[in-house]
């Protein structure tokens, strides 16, 4: 029985994605190849929509039962053993979306799940956008009057050893961001949002969104701030690992909000202290030079207008482990922020942050 199947695919930010070939497979067992249940494949027109003709008795896998013949039968009789196909009930259908499609030029593919009902599918890549601080960041500077919460302050917090100030580096990235997918510019105001503004407001959800469910990010970003630095599991290693998926995503021509590690805890307490004085950018493109000098340009939140912000990275040996097949050298990323040709600040270490994209408040 052969099923037809019409959906649309999206990006991220729910904008319709074209030329997306789409199959339909059946998920197997580990070392078992999954099934092509497709019988005609579907291509995403300029809507995103698709239409897709597959055959669900196509997943089912079966086993070759051998009846042994008698003994006395001749040996040409013996090579030409009957078997039996039979079903193999253990094989349950779960079926799934292949998407395939290409962006910025790099080829990719992306499975989803077929529920229930679903026919509207979002791919985890954002529309390519051409972005350039001076023109597309805010124009004032991440320094907020007030304390980190979204309403008034109680009179119990009115203490020195409060900070009558707060940054929102995190909230004021994903903003821009959001504004660009939406191909809307960023609200021209040059002050600083005060308290209770909905231009505050929106970007103090977008700071609680940067920093996932339940604040895992910010257990990560503590994690991090108290990890020694070119140790062979300190910040310069695993930055160097977190570097690869970044890399791919700017290449992808999607921005990536980074969390820059400044700090070094050596206690609870100092990391109560120092971990507000971490810091979040976004990361707009990237290149490599011939020595494997790295240079990532960023959007810092604290330098509004300048397009020559960047992180310099470059690699550094760190040591050797063994492993199953020999000795294997370890390598790190060691990193500066540099504001034009002039250093900046130390970077001990950089990760990606969770993003999805939202609409920006109308009549901002």
């Amino acid at each position: 029985m052969k099923v037809n199947f019409t959906g649309s695919v999206h990006y991220a930010n729910g904008d319709p994605i074209s030329n997306v070939a789409v199959r339909i497979f059946d998920k197997d067992a580990s070392g078992k190849g999954d099934d092509d249940l497709t019988v005609t494949a579907g291509l995403s027109d300029e809507n995103g929509r698709f239409s897709i003709t597959y055959e669900p008795l196509r997943y089912l896998d079966f086993h070759s039962i051998h009846m042994p013949t008698d003994s006395d039968q001749s040996a040409d009789l013996l090579a030409d053993e009957r078997s039996l196909r039979m079903p193999d009930l253990g094989d349950i259908y779960l079926p799934y979306l292949m998407f395939n499609f290409t962006i910025n030029g790099v080829s990719q593919e992306y499975g989803a799940s077929l529920g229930v009902f679903q026919t509207e599918f979002l791919l985890p890549v954002n529309p390519v956008v051409e972005f350039l601080p001076s023109r597309d960041g805010f124009k004032f500077a991440n320094r907020f009057s007030g304390y980190f919460l979204p309403y008034s302050t109680p009179a119990f917090l009115s203490s020195r050893k409060i900070s009558s100030t707060y940054g929102l580096c995190g909230g004021m990235c994903a903003a821009v961001y959001d504004y660009r997918l939406a191909c809307r510019a960023v609200p021209s105001v040059v002050d600083v949002p005060k308290q209770g503004t909905r231009l505050q407001r929106y970007l103090f959800r977008r700071q609680i969104d940067s920093l996932g469910g339940l604040g895992q990010q910010a257990v990560k970003v503590a994690q991090w701030t108290t990890l020694p630095d070119d140790s062979l599991v300190g910040t310069m290693r695993r930055t160097a690992d977190e570097f690869n998926q970044v890399r791919q995503k700017l290449e992808q021509g999607n921005l990536v909000i980074l969390t820059l590690i400044y700090e070094y805890a050596a206690s609870l307490k100092e990391l109560s202290r120092r971990i507000f004085s971490n810091h979040q950018v976004l990361a707009w493109a990237q290149k490599e030079d011939d020595e494997d000098i790295i240079l990532i340009r960023i959007y810092d939140p604290n330098l509004p207008g300048r397009d020559d912000v960047v992180i310099r990275s470059e690699p550094l040996a760190l040591g050797e482990v063994t492993t199953s097949s020999g000795s294997e050298n370890v390598r790190g990323l060691k990193s500066t922020e540099m504001v034009g040709a002039e250093f900046y600040k130390v970077v001990r270490g950089f990760f990606e942050m969770p993003y999805s994209p939202v609409k920006p408040p109308k009549g901002l």
